[in-house]
């Protein structure tokens, strides 16, 4: 009813650019072209690249393009993004932190738009707009596609709360002074924001503030990817339990519980459910059996999304099941890794 509003301003603070980098020889030039070509005065703006132990061709290439204007930093050893990140920081010296990864590509004027908003002095963090490009190659890219509209709409409605609680890894910029140092095993992307609004400041979308990425294209990649940010995201909030307190965080406590371990939890939830369906079906109710044949035609529909993917027959109709399916099972395993005790810390590109 009462939608928080920035007070935006056009203002140029000293900003630094944070680049992590593990073996993207393949994008990390035209990465860094792209970021001194920003609409961004020159000599307020510095940009940092971290190399995380790449055994590639990467700090080869960064060391052929650093100059005054850029800083490379060749970790030897492979520790993971945050790491790197922490790293950087410390070696940093701008006023507005912005955060952004080797294979994104942000749009001319996205440093603009994203600093604006620390004009308002009750933001402390800001995240950009990710946009999926060649989102037409196959079934997990068309996904991906329908999936990210779904998770934009989420972040739009939470960040006119004033509380986005995750923000977009490729782009998100941090005030300086409410940035707070993770362990190299905590997901920065969404820990970072959850720790400026227990700090009392408010977490904002900038829709105007473009970055693009492309998507995953193989489903096994895709996989991997939906469980490892599961895990790492579990164990996130396991390290700081506070968080989802709701005597000290209620609105915070609710958003986390209900749009991340809710939806970690829909897939041992409807097998739970699917479980009670199947009981229930021999009561002799036609509403479960009717419920039961949806489920079983749901589910026929992912397994045929999955071959038709794999063979490379384009099938919009299946892309729901297929893609809803995959994530949930992903993230099921995520948990299950949690419950392990297992750990993501260190990286892979899977974008080529």
């Amino acid at each position: 009813m009462f939608p928080f509003s920035p007070k935006r301003k056009e203002i140029f603070p000293q900003v630094s650019v944070i680049i992590p980098a593990y073996n993207e020889e393949n994008s990390i030039e035209k990465k860094v072209r792209n970021t001194l070509e920003l609409e961004y005065p020159q000599d307020k703006m510095e940009i940092l690249v971290g190399s995380d132990g790449s055994t590639d061709k990467t700090s080869e290439i960064m060391s052929n393009l650093s100059n005054n204007k850029i800083r490379f930093f060749d970790f030897k050893q492979n520790r993971g993004k945050t790491a790197v990140q922490n790293d950087l920081v410390k070696e940093s010296k701008g006023e507005i932190l912005v955060f952004t990864d080797a294979a994104s590509f942000l749009s001319p004027d996205s440093l603009k738009k994203i600093v604006r908003d620390f004009a308002d002095p009750r933001i402390g963090c800001v995240g950009g707009k990710m946009l999926f490009m060649d989102l037409d190659r196959n079934l997990t890219t068309k996904s991906q596609g329908i999936y990210w509209r779904y998770e934009s709409k989420l972040r739009e409605l939470e960040s006119r709360l004033g509380s986005l609680i995750g923000v977009d890894g490729p782009l998100y910029a941090v005030k300086r002074e409410y940035y707070l140092p993770l362990e190299s095993h905590i997901i920065s992307d969404l820990l970072t924001p959850l720790l400026v609004l227990e700090q009392g400041k408010k977490v904002i979308l900038e829709p105007e503030a473009l970055v693009f990425e492309d998507p995953t294209y193989e489903s096994t990649q895709e996989f991997k990817t939906r469980r490892r940010i599961t895990v790492r995201g579990l164990v996130g909030l396991a390290n700081y339990p506070r968080l989802l307190n709701p005597f000290r965080h209620l609105l915070l406590s609710f958003q986390i519980f209900l749009h991340k371990i809710v939806r970690w939890l829909v897939g041992p939830l409807i097998l739970i459910n699917l479980l009670s369906t199947i009981c229930l079906s021999y009561s002799g109710l036609r509403a479960f059996r009717f419920l039961l044949v949806l489920y079983m035609l749901f589910f026929m529909g992912a397994g045929f999304g999955w071959i038709t993917e794999h063979l490379g027959i384009k099938s919009r109709i299946l892309t729901i099941p297929y893609y809803f399916t995959l994530v949930n099972l992903a993230a099921m395993m995520g948990v299950i890794d949690f419950l392990k005790k297992k750990q993501a810390v260190t990286w892979t590109p899977v974008r080529k």
